[in-house]
């Protein structure tokens, strides 16, 4: 039987919108390969009110509550002292935790200040969790019905935490976790993937199965989790059904990345890739060498904005330009033709279109977009009307051009 888990994030800086809560959605993403659902997400600034009454509400629901955030050097950073006053104890210096901190801040050359020592103020009764990714340590304490567990709120702390304290301790609490699987689609609605998976999910064998969606733009994921005896199995003949459903619209399963598998088959082909960028702004290319080996496949990336750009660097006449625009097949395919032969690459990208949201015409909206793939066998032209504000025009450009790719090595 899993734990009633919540997660209680704080800091002002995620009210008003200055940071973004990523540290709960990668926990519940974690989670859920447990089998653990998360039933709430709580949400509070730095305001010592708000965090005991939502200390209070939230340890009387859970079992376990995973907090984040506050646990810093500075006035804001409340959570111990909170801690502390609803378990009704003192906050006591941990000794191993200061010598901790001075030893950090010695091996990187900087001088510890006086307001450091906060870190090394635990509520008592609580246990330390040691952390090897900053200063701050996290710590674990009873308080209500639930176990609270406090994580920094830097998400390379967060997440380095969950994995050596959290997960681990959760995992054992429960038992032996389902089975859980996870496709990876582009392409595809969240709407339309939920209607083709109506027959898997109604299916009367899969009952007890639990299924989900998760919308990460452009990529939309389709999970479930099976429990029981003979879960490893059930869970694969689902996948098969799936790979069934969806076919090529599946471009990753389980943790596996977009980029990292073109990079993967590139490699495998010992074959090289050149890309010519105009709307997606290099995101292409960032992409590609965001993957750990991208030098031994990827040879050069153009952002080719200006026409003069386009012509000086890619060869593209400036009389195709005139009579096409800039926004055309032809350029498009010019872009990837003439990065491949820039960098003697056996692959070429190519991409020009308009972002929005100013630049549209009646005949070339925004949202239009001309992708171009060059390779061994010739030139491959695609052409695109994407919806959404700018920054999902781009990012949808530069995944369908990598998905294209994809597709090509198989």
């Amino acid at each position: 039987m899993s734990p009633v888990v919540e997660i209680l994030s704080t800091g002002d800086e995620l009210l008003t919108g200055q940071i973004v809560d990523t540290n709960s959605a990668w926990l519940m993403d974690r989670l859920w390969d447990l089998g653990v659902g998360v039933r709430r997400k709580t949400l509070v600034g730095d305001d010592r009110a708000d965090l005991l009454a939502a200390l209070a509400e939230t340890t009387a629901r859970a079992e376990v509550v995973v907090m984040s955030g506050g646990l810093g050097p500075t006035e804001d950073d409340l959570t111990a002292e909170c801690v502390a006053a609803a378990m009704g104890v003192p906050l006591e210096l941990h000794a191993p935790t200061l010598e901790a901190i001075r030893e950090r801040f010695q091996r990187f050359g900087r001088t510890m200040t006086p307001n450091n020592e906060k870190q090394a103020r635990i509520p008592r009764g609580a246990t330390v969790i040691p952390n090897r990714f900053g200063t701050a340590p996290g710590f674990r304490a009873p308080l209500g019905r639930a176990e609270v567990i406090c994580l920094p709120g830097v998400p390379v702390e967060f997440r380095g935490l969950c994995e050596e304290a959290v997960l681990p301790r959760l995992a054992a609490r429960i038992g032996e976790p389902p089975a859980a699987r996870l496709v990876k689609l582009f392409g595809v609605a969240e709407s339309h993937a939920d209607d083709r998976m109506r027959p898997v999910m109604d299916d009367p064998e899969n009952r007890d199965v639990r299924f989900g969606y998760r919308a990460h733009w452009p990529e939309i994921h389709v999970k479930w989790a099976v429990p029981g005896a003979g879960a490893a199995g059930r869970a694969d003949r689902i996948l098969a059904r799936v790979r069934g459903l969806f076919g090529d619209a599946i471009f990753g399963e389980g943790r596996e990345e977009l980029a990292e598998l073109v990079v993967g088959r590139l490699r495998e082909r010992g074959q090289r890739l050149a890309v010519a960028e105009s709307c997606t702004g290099g995101m292409v290319a960032q992409m590609i060498t965001a993957v750990p080996g991208a030098s031994a496949v990827f040879d050069l990336g153009v952002v080719a904005y200006a026409n003069a750009a386009k012509t000086a660097l890619l060869g593209v006449p400036e009389a195709v330009l005139a009579s096409q625009g800039a926004v055309s097949e032809a350029v498009a395919r010019l872009l990837a033709e003439g990065a491949r032969a820039r960098a003697g690459t056996d692959w070429g990208i190519g991409i020009t279109g308009i972002a929005g949201p100013d630049g549209g015409t009646p005949e070339k909206p925004v949202g239009t977009v001309h992708l171009a793939l060059a390779g061994p066998g010739g030139t491959d032209h695609w052409a695109r009307k994407y919806f959404g504000d700018r920054d999902r025009v781009r990012r949808t450009g530069a995944y369908d051009a990598l998905n294209r790719l994809r597709l090509a090595l198989r």
